[in-house]
Protein backbone atom coordinates (compact mmCIF):
# COMPACT_ATOMS: atom_id res chain seq x y z
CA UNK A 1 0.00 0.00 0.00
CA UNK A 2 1.31 3.43 -0.97
CA UNK A 3 -0.25 6.90 0.04
CA UNK A 4 0.49 10.36 -2.57
CA UNK A 5 -0.06 13.16 0.14
CA UNK A 6 -0.48 16.21 -1.79
CA UNK A 7 -0.23 20.11 0.26
CA UNK A 8 -2.08 22.78 -0.98
CA UNK A 9 -3.41 26.07 1.03
CA UNK A 10 -6.77 24.57 1.33
CA UNK A 11 -6.13 21.31 3.03
CA UNK A 12 -3.89 18.10 2.24
CA UNK A 13 -5.07 15.41 -0.07
CA UNK A 14 -4.02 11.84 0.39
CA UNK A 15 -4.63 8.66 -2.67
CA UNK A 16 -3.73 5.57 -1.72
CA UNK A 17 -2.69 3.03 -3.95
CA UNK A 18 -2.51 -0.68 -3.57
CA UNK A 19 0.14 -2.10 -5.84
CA UNK A 20 -1.64 -5.07 -6.89
CA UNK A 21 -4.79 -3.24 -7.86
CA UNK A 22 -3.54 -1.65 -11.01
CA UNK A 23 -6.60 0.60 -10.84
CA UNK A 24 -5.32 2.31 -7.85
CA UNK A 25 -1.73 2.79 -9.23
CA UNK A 26 -2.96 4.22 -12.80
CA UNK A 27 -5.29 6.93 -10.66
CA UNK A 28 -2.59 7.79 -8.45
CA UNK A 29 0.24 8.16 -11.32
CA UNK A 30 -2.27 10.31 -12.89
CA UNK A 31 -2.47 12.67 -10.05
CA UNK A 32 0.83 12.15 -9.85
CA UNK A 33 1.85 13.65 -13.50
CA UNK A 34 -0.93 16.22 -13.52
CA UNK A 35 0.41 18.42 -10.29
CA UNK A 36 4.05 17.55 -11.51
CA UNK A 37 2.91 19.25 -14.79
CA UNK A 38 1.66 21.92 -12.72
CA UNK A 39 5.05 22.15 -11.17
CA UNK A 40 4.57 20.56 -7.90
CA UNK A 41 7.98 19.07 -6.23
CA UNK A 42 7.77 15.89 -5.30
CA UNK A 43 9.55 13.52 -2.69
CA UNK A 44 10.08 9.81 -1.79
CA UNK A 45 9.61 9.90 2.02
CA UNK A 46 11.11 7.25 4.42
CA UNK A 47 10.66 6.32 8.12
CA UNK A 48 14.22 8.69 8.65
CA UNK A 49 13.92 12.49 7.31
CA UNK A 50 17.92 11.55 5.73
CA UNK A 51 16.24 8.74 3.69
CA UNK A 52 13.81 11.12 1.88
CA UNK A 53 14.58 12.32 -1.83
CA UNK A 54 13.31 14.49 -4.50
CA UNK A 55 11.93 12.27 -7.37
CA UNK A 56 10.84 13.29 -10.78
CA UNK A 57 8.41 10.34 -11.59
CA UNK A 58 6.18 8.06 -10.68
CA UNK A 59 7.29 5.27 -8.17
CA UNK A 60 3.97 2.11 -7.32
CA UNK A 61 7.21 0.49 -4.90
CA UNK A 62 7.98 3.92 -2.90
CA UNK A 63 5.16 3.72 0.07
CA UNK A 64 5.01 7.23 0.63
CA UNK A 65 5.37 10.57 -1.71
CA UNK A 66 4.62 14.41 -0.69
CA UNK A 67 3.95 16.68 -3.31
CA UNK A 68 4.43 20.09 -2.81
CA UNK A 69 2.82 23.21 -4.99
CA UNK A 70 5.82 25.60 -6.10
CA UNK A 71 6.49 28.69 -4.07
CA UNK A 72 6.36 32.02 -5.44
CA UNK A 73 8.28 34.88 -4.06
CA UNK A 74 7.78 38.26 -3.62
Amino acid sequence: MGTLCVLSAGGDTKVEWDIDAAETVREAERIFRENANRGYAAFAVGGELESSRRIEKFDPAVSRIVQSPPIAGG
